[in-house]
């Protein structure tokens, strides 16, 4: 196979794998479909958690679900988050959050989802195929009755650092290269 084919066909399968993911709205793309990490209507079920739907009650569930401790802050709760569908889908919503997180959690009537935030961290894009009928999503009558970053602020690398960091890995492959020539 000649170098032109093997160009050609890596070419298309980037292509295929970019678009294979990404959501619009409008023209801002606003990544993939955020994947569910647990959903339910009674907060309670643990047993261990408290009574009620308190922030406390709610993080007792998230720990559970995430295996570990993490922070959740009452005031960084958004309060009636609006969504917009994404471009072409009947059943993907979208919404911006107020601060990158690598998780968040919403509660719509009396449904629970925690979701992990992977493919863009300033979107939430939830596929509602996926998650409990209960939570009424899409719905023209209902909109989220709040959402909440969990586990803080994520801090990404800036390309420039991981380039800098990967021609220092490379200049010591070189040099051990070298060093057994």
């Amino acid at each position: 196979m000649n170098a032109f084919t093997r160009s050609l066909i890596v070419a298309l399968t980037f292509t295929w794998v970019g678009s294979a993911h990404a959501y619009m709205i409008g023209s801002e793309d606003v990544g993939g479909a955020d994947p569910l990490l647990g959903e339910t209507n009674d907060l309670n079920a643990l047993g261990f958690c408290g009574v009620g739907n308190s922030p406390s009650t709610e993080l007792c569930w998230i720990n559970n679900v995430l295996a570990g401790p993490t922070t959740y802050t009452e005031s960084d709760k958004v309060e009636d988050q609006l969504y917009v569908m994404v471009n072409g889908s009947s059943s993907v919503i979208a919404f911006e959050l107020s601060s990158p997180t690598e998780y968040f959690f919403i509660k719509n009537a009396q449904w629970y989802g925690l979701f992990e935030n992977i493919f863009n961290l300033d979107w939430a894009v939830i596929d509602t195929s996926l998650i409990a009928a209960g939570f009424n999503l899409p719905s023209d009558e209902y909109e989220i009755s709040h959402i909440a970053p969990i586990g803080g602020i994520v801090e990404v690398s800036e390309p420039g650092t991981l380039a800098l960091m990967g021609l220092g890995l490379a200049a010591l492959g070189c040099r051990r290269r070298l060093k057994k020539a």
